[in-house]
């Protein structure tokens, strides 16, 4: 089992102790043999240095974080009158992440859609490899409290630390057995319920690990353990990929007739668990970070309506999506404000990460390896530049 993130949210009071207490919470996993890759930092920004541009305060933040031992920050939820600077911050930086909130008072917020669509078609031209747009999310009613960045923000209250498993491998694990049956086989149901059961069980059984160790070291701190978002985050290994166990489950390619049941399934396993339902607690289906969605995306297996349309009984909405280097900041508006409109009619977090690449056109394979460093193409997957 590896984590993701141990994040921490605070107040710019409270940073050196929720560092200290990160630090010792994965300190203590490591002990037991858990692997967590990275530690996060999400202070809260809004008032901080209101007489700096936002470049300096990214750059700040950043040089903070890093000596404090954390590998990636997060600006949170960018102040409407900073929009205009986000792009040249995200590209002064290396480590930091950003969001920017594109509804209000349960409506898609119209200004904010058309200033995160002209961002991302800036972002897209002045960062190499469209990467810079991976670092910053548009949120659709998403509350604070998340450890997954670039969702994270925090409201300014009490600091607390929240972890982010990386759980698809629990899903692929408890299902591979479903997989090797054929999807008329009549013991295929009770294989499934049985494999959601196993899936529950081993989520409950982690968490409860999670917690006997963080809780008492977040107490020492007199920082908040939040819990874990059990939300099933995949990785580039196929055996770590989500679409590989919804497949399992529905018996057919991810995106054919039956996918939506299996990712509904897989949700209400969680929100059934007893455990803490903390952000998303749903499903990720990051395109180019996931080996199954990649693959079937290449082979023409669904298209970004078909996201959307599994974002309704899931988790993050559009995420991490390969578009046409041309792409217009209309067509992004336009998919940024479906977003909005499903998260509030739906009430239901969602976020969107689209990914505009210079030189792709539609239908083409991405070329994160030729266009990364080695090290970094590594976290993603060749797939397909989506219509």
């Amino acid at each position: 089992m590896e984590l993701r993130t141990i994040t921490v949210g605070m107040r710019e009071k409270d940073w050196q102790r929720a560092a200290d207490a990160a630090h010792a919470v994965r300190e203590r996993l490591a002990a037991e043999g858990v692997v967590v890759q990275t530690l996060r930092s999400t202070p809260t920004v809004d008032g901080f240095n209101s007489c700096a541009d936002l470049v300096s305060v990214a750059q700040g933040l950043e040089e903070r974080a890093l000596d404090l031992g954390f590998d990636y920050v997060t600006l949170g939820v960018v102040q409407r009158e900073r929009l205009g600077q986000l792009a040249d911050a995200m590209a002064a930086t290396q480590a930091l992440f950003a969001s920017v909130a594109i509804t209000a008072h349960d409506a898609p917020d119209e200004s904010a859609i058309t200033q995160m669509a002209q961002m991302t078609h800036e972002l897209a031209r002045i960062v190499p490899g469209g990467v810079g747009n991976l670092r910053v999310a548009a949120l659709a009613q998403v509350p604070s409290g998340s450890p997954f960045f670039p969702a994270s923000w925090h409201d300014g209250g009490s600091p607390w630390l929240a972890i982010g498993p990386e759980a698809a491998a629990l899903a692929w694990n408890a299902t591979r057995e479903v997989a090797a049956l054929a999807p008329q086989h009549p013991d295929r149901p009770q294989a499934v319920a049985a494999a959601l059961r196993v899936l529950a069980s081993e989520i409950a059984r982690y968490d409860a690990l999670f917690t006997m160790h963080a809780a008492p070291i977040c107490a020492t701190y007199g920082i908040t353990y939040a819990g874990c978002d059990w939300s099933l985050a995949p990785h580039p290994h196929p055996q770590r990929s989500i679409a590989m166990a919804i497949e399992a489950l529905s018996g057919v390619p991810f995106g054919a007739w039956g996918t939506l049941s299996a990712v509904r399934a897989l949700t209400a396993t969680i929100r059934g668990c007893a455990v803490t339902q903390l952000g998303f607690s749903g499903i990720m289906l990051p395109v180019v970070e996931d080996a199954g969605l990649a693959q079937r995306a290449l082979e023409g297996c669904y298209t970004l309506r078909d996201l959307l349309a599994f974002s309704t009984v899931c988790g993050t909405g559009l995420d991490t999506i390969p578009l046409a280097g041309d792409v217009s900041i209309i067509d992004l508006a336009g998919m940024y404000r479906e977003v909005a409109s499903v998260a509030t009619a739906l009430k239901k977090p969602l976020t969107a990460r689209l990914m505009p690449l210079a030189g792709h056109a539609v239908g083409d394979k991405t070329r994160f390896a030729e266009i990364l460093p080695p090290a970094l193409a590594s976290f993603f997957c060749e797939a397909k530049v989506l219509a």
